[in-house]
């Protein structure tokens, strides 16, 4: 079990430079590294817009019914650029350490969609929160099984190194 995550300070600061660029919209990406150590930020262009209510992706919050993404409130990794991602850290020697995206208007911490959707129990799941304080934050996503609706979280220590 991972006790900590090695993010150096330069990377959590291109987190935040991404997620502030992209704002109001949630961005996403892949971390690349080494046990438990960021090496690379690779980002991942949203296309939740893209998601549709027939596919049963993202739900109504208060009500659970099937909705559309909107990036403002959903992330959803292009299929195609999230290969790319994958075909470029193989080619580095990388392994994925993680996934993140960014709250623009809440905390930085899974919602309840984030940990529904979460499947790749493995990595660790970076938020980045663009609220009144700027922060980042990792967590571990704890199922019994990856396609069960809840789990736990698990907040995971940053360390610069």
């Amino acid at each position: 079990m991972l006790e900590r995550l090695v993010f150096p300070e330069p990377l959590q600061q291109e987190v935040l430079r991404l997620a502030r660029d992209g704002d109001p919209d949630e961005i996403c990406g892949i971390l690349g590294g080494h046990l438990g150590v960021i090496e690379r930020v690779f980002p991942v262009s949203n296309k939740a817009d893209e998601v549709s209510a027939d596919q049963g992706v993202f739900r109504d919050r208060t009500s659970g019914v099937a909705t559309g993404g909107r990036r403002p409130v959903h992330y959803y990794m292009d299929p195609r650029d999230q290969l790319r991602v994958y075909n470029e850290l193989d080619a580095l020697g990388l392994d994925v350490v993680g996934y993140y995206h960014s709250h623009t208007h809440t905390e930085a911490r899974p919602s309840p969609t984030d940990v529904r959707l979460a499947t790749d129990l493995s990595p660790v799941y970076v938020l980045v929160s663009l609220t009144h304080q700027p922060n980042v934050r990792a967590w571990r996503i704890v199922k019994d099984d990856p396609m069960a609706e809840a789990g736990q979280l698990q907040e995971i220590p940053l360390a610069e190194g």
